[in-house]
């Protein structure tokens, strides 16, 4: 899930979050209307990159990220291009999507008010990572 939402200029909301469908076929698929809802994006969906914030852009692409229902999610600042509140509501998302369905998620993130709802929290400090700060479940 990058930063950016990386989305195709060309399709809408909607769109963006099928795509990933087309690619894999043994996918157990969310559904996207109900993706687009969980980031608050519903009343967007016929929308094109254009026409959306960048945190706007930002919540279609982490749809599109769970909509094949992964493994593995390796999440670059979900929350950079979004108020507390949005920033909140979508680590929220990735943490039920880790506990609920088993997504592992690695999280790369400088805003510490979301630390709260992960389960580990690592540090990097000049290029050094350091030990665990904070252990739960």
């Amino acid at each position: 899930m990058f930063q950016s939402g990386n989305l195709i200029p060309a399709l809408t909301s909607l769109d963006q979050v099928r795509l990933p469908l087309t690619f894999d076929r043994y996918a157990d698929p969310r559904d996207p209307r109900q993706l687009l809802a969980e980031v608050g994006m519903a009343n967007k969906a016929d929308r094109r990159p254009h026409q959306l914030s960048g945190g706007e852009r930002q919540r279609v692409g982490i749809a599109r990220a769970l909509v094949t229902r992964p493994q593995l999610l390796l999440v670059d600042e979900p929350t950079a291009a979004l108020d507390r509140q949005r920033s909140q509501d979508v680590v929220a998302l990735l943490a039920r999507e880790a506990h609920d369905h088993g997504v592992a998620t690695v999280m790369v993130t400088h805003d510490h008010e979301v630390l709260h709802q992960c389960d580990r929290v690592l540090t990097m400090v000049d290029g050094r990572l350091n030990a665990a700060e904070k252990s739960s479940v």
